[in-house]
């Protein structure tokens, strides 16, 4: 019936595994758990344990290929015709998370269910990321729903084997950024269904500040990378890159590049602080866009 697939690179996911196992055989019925380990350089010594936990299956690539690659391969992997796709740095909250998806099995072609984080955070070292999860990523299914395939995230994601070999998830997606975006865009296309429920996990992964940072520049970067962004109807799906465009369009890119140029170490001792501004990180990543832009074109 149901096939859980999570890709996994450096991180103990013991507790998942063993937690999305009770919940399965207290709903009796069939499933696996298919853990592979993105060829971890310290492959955690918990996960070697996973194999003892009734329905879970190990396995490890011998070199590193990325997330889309990794559920891609899971996929075909899976035995079932349902797969649910999860992170490998989330906790299941209660005791109802399979039940509440068995509940909707079937109602659409994906179901998203969400993300959680803790409501306090002591590290400031992680503040940006917390707050960024916690104003952005962890939205009410009501809220999604209206929206549904802008609020579409695929590390807590149940949907057919069918639509998956159908739309695989795009392999060029190595590193962080868009990914979720592009596979949104995609099934929309093709005419899937999508409905968003409230099924949380908690986000346990929550990256130190400068780290996260790097990452969202990184993903930022993907409009000059990608071919496909040069897409006008994907870039509107994308809300950094259509706030671009519209800046371009009225010959301001050259401005905001300037300033960024002028703000950037103030800018970045915030974002890396205690009380990091999301309207600043917004800032910082759009003049950044506009920097790269203009010194490209040099």
């Amino acid at each position: 019936m149901l096939s859980i697939l999570i890709p996994e690179y450096n991180c103990d996911c013991t507790r998942l595994v063993r937690d999305l196992s009770e919940q399965c055989i207290q709903e009796r019925i069939d499933f696996e758990i298919l853990v592979l380990d993105d060829a971890s350089p310290d492959f955690p010594l918990e996960n070697h344990n996973l194999s003892f936990i009734p329905g879970c299956v190990t396995t490890r690539n011998e070199v590193n290929v990325g997330q889309a690659s990794c559920r891609n391969r899971l996929a075909k992997m899976a035995r079932f015709p349902w797969l649910l796709f999860l992170d490998s740095d989330l906790q299941v909250q209660d005791d109802m998370f399979i039940k509440r998806y068995l509940e909707v099995l079937g109602t659409s072609n994906v179901v998203s269910g969400g993300l959680a984080t803790s409501p306090e955070i002591s590290d400031a070292r992680r503040m940006l990321r917390w707050k960024y999860g916690r104003k952005r990523e962890c939205i009410p299914a009501l809220i999604r729903n209206q929206n549904p395939w802008k609020s579409f995230f695929s590390s807590n994601m149940l949907i057919e084997k069918s639509v998956i070999e159908r739309i695989p998830f795009d392999e060029q997606f190595k590193d962080y950024g868009h990914e979720d975006t592009i596979m949104g865009y995609r099934m929309k296309g093709q005419g899937c269904s999508i409905l968003h429920i409230d099924n949380p996990l908690l986000h346990l992964g929550i990256d130190l500040s400068d780290h996260f940072l790097a990452k969202s520049l990184t993903a930022v970067e993907k409009y000059f990378d990608l071919p496909i962004f040069q897409s006008e109807e994907l870039v509107k799906e994308v809300r950094i890159f259509n706030v671009y465009r519209l800046i371009v369009k009225f010959k301001l890119d050259g401005l905001v590049a300037w300033k960024f140029g002028l703000l950037r170490k103030m800018l970045r001792k915030n974002l890396l602080g205690s009380h990091p501004s999301l309207f600043w990180f917004d800032f910082y990543r759009l003049g950044y866009l506009c920097q790269k832009a203009r010194l490209q074109t040099i």
